[in-house]
């Protein structure tokens, strides 16, 4: 439970998409800087995840 009572509650799918928002913004900054093939994958895996936590009920 929030301390405070006219806090708004968090969703663990909204704390979950805002993670890995950040994450995809992050990587995809740095893929600016270092061009692989790892960091692609690593780019699109954050990718699928976001998608999945967003729309489960889609297939992916």
């Amino acid at each position: 439970m929030s301390s405070n009572p006219g806090a708004a509650q968090v969703s663990p799918q909204d704390k979950a998409r805002t993670a890995l928002f950040q994450a995809i913004t992050e990587a995809a900054e740095a893929a600016k800087e270092y061009r692989g093939t790892a960091r692609a994958e690593s780019l699109k895996n954050l990718a699928e995840a976001y998608a999945w936590v967003s729309s489960p009920a889609q297939p992916h």
